[in-house]
């Protein structure tokens, strides 16, 4: 169980629309509080990438759609995830859930495995902002690496300072498809907010912050 002389968090879910950073932090967190992330969005997007009819229709989904992927494949992966992690050690959740069925399937899965939902985390930023985020988002097609543009990569077209790969865009980070993940987060997403928020278990972050300053007004969240 995750412990240390100030927190006795063990499993925590980060919630947040496309570009709010949520993955960021939930990174930060694990790496600071050895806990394992489970990173939904990445682990979906690792088996689209698959030659099976499991990856050709989650990639329909994603990457054609730009629609949540259904419940039935959400359970199957998170279930194998959480069935690979140490009981004595902690998780935060990133990506999950996006709707309410999906909060109960989580639910319901944890307490399987001896866990419950300890704190949630609602990192909030504008669809303007989320915008001008993603559009200088990219990513390693070979190592899978993330940059950003003008910050870690000056061009698309210079070789990845990591493994000399490619450097890509994801096929999703469109101001379409930002915009039509924004409408789905409102309507999915935001009832799963209010639960949490009337159980007690929600912080609100500003997630328009620099990185830093995220990461620690969530260790003061933690402290509390």
């Amino acid at each position: 169980m995750f412990r240390n002389s100030k927190f006795e968090i063990v499993n925590i879910v980060i919630i947040g629309p496309a570009g709010s950073g949520k993955g960021t932090q939930a990174e930060k967190l694990a790496k600071k509080f050895d806990l394992v992330h489970v990173d939904m969005g990445k682990t979906l997007r690792q088996v689209a990438k698959q030659d099976t009819q499991l990856g050709k229709r989650i990639r329909e989904i994603i990457y054609v759609k730009k629609e949540l992927v259904p419940m039935d494949i959400a359970k199957q992966v998170l279930h194998l995830n959480l069935g690979s992690i140490p009981r004595e050690q902690g998780l935060v959740l990133d990506g999950v859930p996006r709707n309410e069925e999906q909060r109960q399937y989580i639910e319901e899965a944890l307490l399987e495995f001896g866990r419950k939902v300890d704190q949630v985390f609602f990192v909030g930023i504008s669809e303007e902002k989320a915008i001008k985020r993603i559009s200088r988002r990219v990513v390693c097609d070979k190592c899978k690496a993330g940059f950003i543009l003008g910050r870690d990569i000056e061009n698309l077209t210079d070789p990845c300072p990591l493994c000399e790969g490619k450097i890509i865009r994801r096929a999703d980070d469109t101001e379409e498809g930002v915009k039509k993940r924004f409408g789905v987060f409102r309507q999915e997403t935001a009832p799963i907010i209010e639960e949490y928020r009337r159980r007690g278990l929600l912080f609100e972050i500003d997630g328009e912050k620099e990185i830093e300053e995220v990461f620690q007004e969530i260790l003061k969240k933690l402290e509390k």
